[in-house]
């Protein structure tokens, strides 16, 4: 699943890897440049200061070169070296840190200065830098400087060269140096953006909570605007106005259906009085099955609207739990007697499968009331004459009751969503059938409150009803 945390951190963090990396090259080759610019500019100078001590006699070019002022050219361990050519390949002079390495060869050049990297005579990698020039003529012969022309005077070459392994190494360490330093600053951006983040998005992970806390049994509850980001604060302020307007609703709905079965409840009752004393008159058989009938649509709207009220009351949250140990198999025999006016009636059968019937923790009013629902749905939902069997499946400190009858109106997978929401029916026209579907939406809500759990399935044109999770002593 997407996630904004992980979507902003990896973003972040990405970004600025790429920004370390993107620096960290460009600071390298700048800084490796800028080190090679004065190693050369080094080596440049020493050149040309041995170009300075390189004369012109008249007859021949001649280095004055002292030992003692530039002993790294004479040094056993880690030498440089130096080159003088004549423009025509002769070699003048070379330092004495050649010593027993071969002669160095000449190479001639267009250009006035030459860099280059090269392997030294000794085998190690160095940076050579070759000087091309017109020797000059001392100071003490202005006779012989005046006399010769500067494009008559023989021109010379001269080559130094010093190792830069130490510069190599220096480098590398200076990458390392860089590494390092980018990939401490990528571990405290990963921590710092993390735990940033976590505290960025700490109100919506608190609007979450608050939030996962609302269900229809707690409308009333409100998410907190105190404090809020402004990003936020109409997102909740909009948010606890919306949950306003659906609590009214819930309440209005609420107390519709309960001021509607309270004031149904008394002319039901008339009503279902005058049918029982119509139903004594035997003698007048049309009067008697007119009765009959008021009687049987009384006793129908009395049952919807006792299961009405209970609903609500179960919707309100307005029952207290008394769970006390009671016989499981005394309820089944209660509840199956008082069917019976409907299986008799229908000549339906109710079979309890053989097996053992335990005592259980519950509250014998609301589960009987539970119970009595889901058995009087599955009889009111059977064809005439069929059977309706209920069996008892014992569970690891739980039991399970299954209630299984064959259905009049056949229902689909795609049925089964449907049929613990109130006032469903199969038949939408609600042109057939005496049930309003009131039943399973009020076991499944008694069973919420009791925390146990209710699952319908449909095998073999078979209806099953599951209630388990039942406590068992």
């Amino acid at each position: 699943m997407r996630s904004i945390s992980k979507t902003i951190t990896i973003s972040t963090i990405l970004s600025v890897a790429l920004i370390l990396v993107a620096g960290q090259l460009v600071v390298d080759r700048v800084v490796s440049g800028w080190v090679l610019q004065q190693f050369d500019d080094a080596l440049q100078a020493k050149a040309r200061a041995l170009v300075t001590l390189t004369k012109f006699d008249g007859n021949e070019v001649e280095l004055d070169f002292a030992d003692e002022f530039m002993p790294e050219f004479e040094a056993s361990e880690n030498p440089e070296y130096f080159e003088l050519y004549l423009g025509d390949g002769r070699l003048l002079e070379t330092s004495r840190s050649f010593g027993r390495h071969a002669e160095p060869q000449f190479s001639d050049q267009a250009e006035e200065v030459a860099i280059a990297d090269v392997m030294l005579p000794d085998g190690r990698k160095g940076r050579r830098i070759a000087v091309k020039f017109t020797p000059q003529i001392g100071d003490d012969n202005e006779v012989l400087r005046i006399s010769i022309a500067p494009q008559d005077r023989p021109r010379a070459i001269l080559r130094v060269s010093t190792e830069r392994e130490t510069l190599d190494a220096a480098i590398q360490q200076f990458h390392l140096i860089i590494l390092g330093i980018s990939l401490v600053v990528l571990v405290a951006v990963m921590l710092s953006v993390s735990r940033a983040i976590k505290l960025g998005l700490a109100p919506l992970n608190q609007i979450k909570t608050e939030i996962s806390q609302i269900s229809p049994n707690a409308i009333d509850r409100r998410i907190s605007s105190r404090n809020q980001p402004i990003e936020l604060e109409p997102i909740a302020t909009q948010f606890n106005r919306v949950l306003a307007e659906i609590e009214n609703a819930f309440i209005r709905e609420r107390e519709f259906s309960s001021d509607v079965a309270h004031e149904l409840r008394t002319p039901v009752a008339e009503i279902k009085s005058l049918a029982e004393v119509g139903l004594r008159w035997p003698d007048e058989k049309d009067i008697q099955s007119y009765f009959a009938d008021i009687y049987d649509s009384s006793r129908q709207l009395d049952r919807l609207i006792e299961n009405l009220l209970h609903l609500c009351r179960s919707e309100e949250g307005d029952i207290e739990l008394e769970l006390i140990p009671i016989e499981l198999e005394e309820i089944i025999d209660k509840i199956i007697l008082g069917v019976s006016a409907e299986t008799n009636e229908r000549n339906i059968t109710i079979e309890r499968v053989a097996g053992l019937m335990p005592t259980i923790q519950i509250d014998p009013q609301w589960f009987e009331l539970i119970l009595k629902n889901l058995l009087f749905n599955a009889v009111a939902h059977s064809p005439d004459g069929s059977v309706v069997t209920i069996e008892v499946i014992s569970e690891a400190g739980f039991c399970a009751l299954e209630i299984e009858n064959p259905m009049a109106v056949p229902l689909g997978e795609q049925d089964l969503p449907m049929i613990f929401k109130r006032l469903w029916r199969k038949d939408t026209s609600r042109a057939t059938g005496r049930h309003a579907g009131i039943g399973l939406s009020l076991v499944k809500s008694f069973a919420d409150l009791m925390n146990l759990e209710v699952n319908a399935s449909i095998s073999r044109d078979l209806f099953h009803l599951r209630l388990s999770r039942i406590r068992t002593c």
